[in-house]
C-alpha cells in the first residue's frame, strides 16, 4: 500500500466512525482520488511537504478542467472536488496524522445566486397530480407517491428509503429517517395526501406484496421497493402526460411547495423545518421565488400602469 493508499484509508475510517452517509464517503473518496492523481502527474508524494501554493495550484486546475461533454466544470463541481480535499486535510491534522493543514484558507469559487427553475404553478402542479390512471394499481400507487411528495416536500431518496410503520395516519404526520446529513425529522401529512396513502395501503399494496416480512411503503409490480430511479422516470412520465413544458423532476415537489406556501405567508422558518434545512440561508432562496407575484402586484397598483391610453 502506497502513501496516498494508507491516508485513504485512515481517511475513510475517520469517516465511518463519525458515522458518514455511505453516499458521502463514497463521493469524498471519489474527489480524494482525482486530488491525488493530480499530485502524481505533478510527482508529488509527500503529502507533509504540501503549501497552500499547492493548493491554489489544485483550484486553478479544477477552474480549467473539462467535463466528460468536454464543458468547463461549474462551480458547484469545482467547490464539491475542493471540498472534499479541504474535508481530507482538516481531519488529517485533526487526528496527527499531518501536522498542517494546507487547504484550510483556500475559499471556495464564488458562486451566483440561481433560483429553483422548475416551480410549478398549482394549476400545472394539478394537471400532475391528476396525470395518472387511479382505476389502476400502479396508478393509484403512482398518484399517492406525487401526492406525497408535495403535501410533506421529501426527497426523493426519503421517500425511497419509507417504510410502512413511518406513516402515522392518527396524527397525521410521516416520519423522515435519516434525511439529507442523517438527520431524522417528523413532518406533516395533508389531508388529501393522506387519504391517498391510506387507501394505498389498505387496498394497493396488498396486492403488490409478495415477501410478507417486506416493510418499504411503496412497492414495484414484482414486489420490491420503489427506487430513486424509478420514481425519477415516474415523475418525468407524468410531466409529459400532463403536458408540461418545464423541467419537471422530483425535486420540483420541494420548489414548489415551498414557494407557494411562502406566497400564502407562510413562516419561514416552518418552511425550513418541513424542508429538512440546516440553515435559514437554505430556505431563504424561496422569498425570492415569490418575487414572481410582484410583476402582477405592479401590474395591478402602480399609478402608472392603472393610466388609461
Amino acid at each position: 500500500m502506497n502513501e496516498f493508499e494508507d491516508y485513504s484509508e485512515k481517511f475513510r475510517a475517520h469517516l465511518l466512525v463519525l458515522n458518514y452517509a455511505p453516499r458521502s464517503i463514497e463521493s469524498y473518496g471519489y474527489y480524494l482520488k482525482q486530488f491525488f492523481r493530480y499530485l502524481r502527474e505533478l510527482g508529488l508524494s509527500d503529502l507533509a511537504a504540501l503549501t497552500p501554493a499547492h493548493l491554489r495550484d489544485y483550484q486553478s486546475h479544477l477552474w480549467e478542467k473539462a467535463n466528460e461533454s468536454g464543458r468547463p466544470l461549474s462551480p458547484n463541481s469545482q467547490n464539491s472536488a475542493l471540498r472534499g480535499v479541504k474535508v481530507f486535510f482538516r481531519v488529517m491534522k485533526q487526528e496527527g496524522y499531518l501536522a498542517g493543514d494546507p487547504a484550510r484558507d483556500i475559499p471556495f469559487t464564488k458562486l451566483q445566486k440561481r433560483l429553483p427553475r422548475s416551480v410549478l404553478t398549482r394549476q400545472e402542479m394539478k394537471k400532475l397530480l391528476d396525470a395518472p390512471n387511479v382505476h389502476t394499481v400502479l396508478g393509484y400507487r403512482d398518484r399517492a407517491v406525487l401526492e406525497l411528495m408535495y403535501s410533506t416536500a421529501m426527497r426523493r431518496a426519503e421517500v425511497e428509503a419509507l417504510k410502512v410503520e413511518d406513516v402515522d395516519f392518527d396524527g397525521g404526520f410521516v416520519r423522515v429517517n435519516e434525511g439529507k446529513g442523517r438527520k431524522d425529522r417528523v413532518v406533516p401529512l395533508g389531508k388529501v395526501a393522506g387519504k391517498y396513502l391510506e387507501n394505498y395501503l389498505k387496498v394497493i399494496r396488498p396486492e403488490l406484496v409478495k415477501d410478507p416480512m417486506e416493510r418499504g411503503l411503496f412497492l414495484g409490480q414484482y414486489g420490491n421497493p420503489l427506487t430513486g430511479d424509478v420514481i425519477w422516470r415516474m415523475v418525468k412520465q407524468y410531466a409529459r402526460k400532463a403536458g408540461l413544458t418545464k423541467n419537471v423532476y422530483p425535486h420540483s415537489f420541494r420548489h414548489t411547495c415551498a414557494t407557494l406556501m411562502m406566497k400564502n405567508k407562510a413562516n419561514i422558518r416552518h418552511i425550513q423545518e418541513l424542508l429538512g434545512h440546516a440553515s435559514l440561508l437554505s430556505t431563504q432562496v424561496y422569498t425570492a421565488v415569490s418575487i414572481v407575484d410582484l410583476k402582477e402586484a405592479h401590474r395591478k397598483y402602480h399609478p402608472r400602469e392603472r393610466e388609461k391610453g
